[in-house]
């Protein structure tokens, strides 16, 4: 029992009044005379031991009255410890994409921001945060407009990231009740539970769920380039149900130009197929309804006329590159020195080098700016060069080439894992007849080995997109270029050597394009989609300039080029990782995790351990209960 204000009880010292004045009143004798006393000794004797009951009785009574009354004054109360410790609230709102997931007529975003408004007392300080925003120590009535207006976001923090974000808001004192409160739907992209002791406060899970699972979604569409110069548009549609048959809408420039069904098979999937225009710029929507998640019902492509990528061979002119390049994606060109070429270099996304024997002067410096620009280089040796000119070039890349082996040696080594093969193999290959080189040069300094000989020596190596051959090419030394690894090997790099452009982009991934646009001293490039404009970052490469949109933007849709002399357009989409509507177990959670069914019954329980129980009016009850007995004391015993 605790007390509002215990220096009143210091007066207790008054019940010594009372004790006093009944030991004063014991101590005095009044002689009563009286003719013959024989006869009342026995009423004497009964009469003095009824006075002395009666005395003490009031003098227990009196001071039971004035303790209690004592007591009531100084208000006495219980209540947990807790109950005088700071409160020290995070609230983690996750606002993801599967939030839009609808109980009833409202979201399970828009049912826990309700909630969240309606329970929360209006004192309270709290911090909250969600995927994309943040509040600290605020109340509920300063964010409550910002809580009615949140919208969805594309970003999912996983259950570390909400730990090591919510432990920024707590603050460091020991004297705070620290507490977490995690709202959610526990989507198993959060990752697993988090673990007990990394984070000092106690944790409650609030999971939002829905009746029934139900979600159609549109998760890609990609390009097929048919005969009679066509593109057969694939659509891949798929549910977590039986959704039958749904219909699906094409659009180019919003105008309706296709409209189809799909239909549920045995795998949960659909794939639906629309023939377009080949030389037409389309700016595309695919659209579908359905009662689950809404995000995932659209998304928006772009097909825009390529141009060719263009590539420039430099020395010996093999046939096996004029058949590489020779195609509709790419356009070569041969020149047979270094000189011819000087001219030609800046305007090149793929310089091949092949077995020239010497570097002119002033050639090396013109090398290493085009590739300091962002262009592809690529050095095929010959056995009969300068060694230490074309290491003068080497050495701009921390590399050079070592002794001549005249030992014959296999290639079989291949980096499935290099970037360069990222589309090219899909499972390592076996039962593969390697091809051989009868001589090649060692290859000193740091450089990622993308094919090897035998000897783990390298025959084809990287620095960036500076790419080194060891040896020639030429059938007399080497059977490679029979081989089947040259034409994805090479054709690789020709493909990395520009960023082409896609049908669409996924928003915050690390992604770039080329446009055929030159950057002048005043122009820069930026990105518009009605009143929404952003700027990427940008380089000039050759002839092209390079966007990077791993930033921005962060609303799905097509954004046209703006301040550019050609007509673009690029695609933007979420990710479809949240239409897996599947959930974490919350039933493994740790022991310091609760679950609660709901915000008010998280409050209600935060009241409870908060709540003070006064008791000043039970002792005014005892010290009523004092003087109606010192009352029948006085009455019952005269």
């Amino acid at each position: 029992m605790l007390f509002k204000y215990p220096q009143l009880l210091w007066s207790l010292w008054l019940l010594l009044i009372p004790i006093l004045i009944h030991l004063l009143q014991l101590r005095r004798f009044k002689p009563t005379p009286f003719t013959n006393v024989r006869l009342l000794k026995k009423v004497k004797a009964k009469s003095q031991k009824s006075q002395t009951l009666k005395r003490w009785l009031l003098l227990i009574s009196r001071l039971g009255l004035l303790a209690a009354l004592i007591l009531a004054f100084a208000q006495p109360f219980t209540a947990n410890r807790s109950a005088f410790m700071k409160q020290d609230l995070v609230i983690y709102l996750d606002n993801s994409f599967s939030m839009q997931a609808r109980r009833d007529q409202n979201s399970l975003l828009e049912e826990a921001v309700q909630e969240l408004i309606r329970t929360i007392p209006e004192g309270t300080i709290f911090s909250l945060f969600t995927n994309d925003s943040e509040y600290r120590d605020v109340r509920v009535d300063e964010i409550r407009n910002e809580l009615l207006q949140l919208k969805f976001s594309n970003d999912q923090l996983n259950l570390s990231e909400i730990e090591l974000k919510a432990n920024s808001f707590l603050n460091d004192g020991p004297d705070a009740l620290k507490s977490l409160v995690v709202i959610s739907d526990f989507q198993e992209s959060l990752g697993g539970i988090m673990d007990e002791g990394r984070i000092e406060a106690n944790t409650f899970f609030i999971p939002l769920r829905t009746d029934e699972v139900r979600n159609v979604s549109i998760d890609t569409v990609f390009l097929e380039t048919s005969s009679g110069n066509i593109n057969n548009l694939h659509i891949t549609i798929s549910g977590n149900h039986d959704f039958g048959s749904i219909p699906v809408s094409l659009f180019n420039k919003g105008s309706l130009i296709a409209k189809s069904a799909a239909t549920y098979n045995s795998e949960g999937t659909s794939e639906l197929v629309f023939s377009l225009p080949g030389e037409e710029n389309i700016e595309g929507k695919v659209t579908l309804t359905d009662t689950g998640l809404t995000f995932d019902n659209e998304l928006y492509f772009n097909i825009n006329t390529r141009e060719k990528i263009r590539v420039l061979g430099i020395g010996t002119e093999d046939e096996f590159l004029i058949r590489l390049f020779d195609d509709n994606t790419s356009q070569y060109r041969s020149v047979s020195s270094l000189d011819q070429a000087s001219n030609l270099i800046a305007d090149q996304d793929l310089v091949i080098l092949n077995q020239l024997n010497a570097f002119p002067s002033g050639t090396v410096d013109l090398l290493r700016e085009y590739t300091d620009r962002g262009g592809s280089l690529v050095l095929i040796p010959s056995l009969t060069m300068k060694t230490e000119e074309f290491n003068r070039l080497l050495g701009f890349y921390g590399l050079s080439f070592g002794k001549r082996i005249q030992t014959p040696m296999e290639i079989t080594d291949i980096n499935y894992a290099h970037p360069l093969f990222r589309d090219v193999f899909k499972d390592a290959v076996t039962n593969f007849q390697y091809p051989s080189a009868k001589e090649f040069f060692v290859l000193n300094g740091r450089a990622d080995k993308i094919l090897g000989f035998s000897n783990e020596s390298p025959f084809l190596a990287a620095r960036g997109k500076s790419y080194v051959f060891t040896t020639s090419l030429s059938p007399v030394n080497t059977n490679f270029t029979a081989s089947p690894l040259v034409v994805p090997t090479l054709y690789a790099m020709a493909m990395q050597s520009r960023s082409l452009p896609t049908p669409y982009y996924l928003l915050g991934s690390d992604s770039s394009e080329d446009v055929a646009v030159q950057l002048g001293e005043d122009r820069i490039l930026s990105l518009k989609k009605g009143d929404l404009e952003f700027i990427p970052r940008q380089q000039s490469v050759g002839r092209n300039t390079r966007l990077w949109f791993s930033g921005a933007p962060q609303e799905a849709g097509t954004f046209a080029l703006v301040n550019a002399p050609v007509d673009r357009s690029f695609s933007f989409n979420f990710p479809r990782a949240e239409n897996d509507l599947t959930y974490l177990p919350l039933d493994e959670a740790g022991e310091g995790i609760d679950i609660i069914d709901s915000v008010s019954e998280l409050f209600e329980r935060f009241e409870n351990d908060s709540r003070v129980t006064g008791l000043w009016k039970w002792f005014v009850i005892l010290a009523v209960l004092f003087l109606l007995a010192e009352i029948i004391i006085q009455k019952a015993m005269k």
